[in-house]
């Protein structure tokens, strides 16, 4: 093997294009390998731990886990840069030290093990949405961000109940995803007397509810319905309105179906229109807000970690 100096400075680029890149110029693959496969690791690994905290954890766990890949990816050049530095005098070449080696390993690096992680996540773990709507007001407001746990179906994974939030695929277009609440299960007979809503006969609505609702919301009254984890408040149209509405809607839910419910059910795209959901398109159960803004509000601190139901 020959004795070639390494430079910081292409170190430094090195470990900046792909996390162990800066070791692999350097000479220490092994130690490279570890620093890539941390980096790729770090956020799927905090993510499976997230879903396995109590509810109000889920963002912060998450975000300790890219804070984690991000310090892991500057520790691996921080690491690259010294390195060279101690061998600025000279190393002990490999024959696989050579730019072609370089590409194939940012390429091998990004197709094998960044994306597949990435990708993972995004699929079968936790899933970002922005809700661009108020149909589910007042508990989720247009603007709010949220994580979405995708791991229903899977072993071990989320189970649907009754009043769960749950963002699925829109039924007359594939291509947009919505966000409901389900009201009812396979084989539930729903009934929707006016403002209050019955399953299997039984009803779900608890009242009049004191959660403070913004002004956007005037004309509208804040009501209690109890699922199957607790309650939440729905908004409907003033007692005049419904008047003039239909009585009583009934529905009941078919096998490997849910029936869903905006919020507002004054304002509302939901199984009202559309009809039931199949299982099979739900994508995922609303767990948190991480993240919300809005044109008139700017960002909307105090809504951040709201835990959804």
């Amino acid at each position: 093997m020959n004795q070639v100096s390494r430079k910081p400075r292409l170190a430094l680029l090195a470990g900046l294009s792909m996390p162990g890149l800066g070791q692999l110029y350097v000479g220490d693959l092994p130690r490279g390998l570890c620093f890539l496969l941390g980096v790729a690791l770090a956020v799927p690994g905090a993510v499976h731990l997230a879903l396995l905290s109590p509810p109000g954890l889920l963002c912060f766990v998450v975000l300790a886990g890219v804070v984690s890949a991000i310090a892991l990816y500057a520790w691996s050049v921080l690491d690259a840069v010294r390195t060279a530095r101690r061998g600025s005098h000279g190393a002990a070449l490999h024959s696989w030290q050579r730019p072609s080696v370089y590409l194939l390993y940012i390429v091998a690096s990004y197709v094998f093990v960044l994306a597949p992680s990435t990708a993972s996540v995004r699929r079968d773990l936790l899933e970002a949405f922005v809700v661009p709507s108020s149909s589910m007001s007042p508990g989720i407001l247009p603007g709010d961000r949220i994580f979405a746990d995708k791991t229903i179906g899977q072993p071990g994974g989320t189970k649907l109940w009754r009043g769960a939030t749950v963002v699925f695929i829109y039924p007359n277009d594939r291509t947009s995803t919505f966000v409901k609440r389900i009201v009812g299960l396979p084989g539930d007979e729903i009934e929707l007397d006016g403002s209050e809503l019955r399953v299997n006969g039984h009803s779900v609505s608890r009242g009049p509810s004191a959660t403070p609702t913004s002004p956007a919301f005037a004309g509208l009254r804040a009501v209690r319905e109890r699922g199957d984890r607790g309650e939440y408040t729905v908004l409907w149209p003033a007692r005049e309105e419904l008047a003039s509405a239909v009585a009583v809607t009934r529905f009941v839910v078919p096998a490997g179906q849910v029936l869903v419910l905006g919020d507002n059910r004054a304002a509302s795209v939901d199984s009202r229109r559309f009809g039931t959901v199949p299982v099979a398109d739900v994508k995922g159960v609303a767990r948190q807000i991480w993240f919300s803004v809005s044109a008139q509000d700017g960002v909307r601190w105090s809504r951040l970690g709201k835990v959804l139901g």
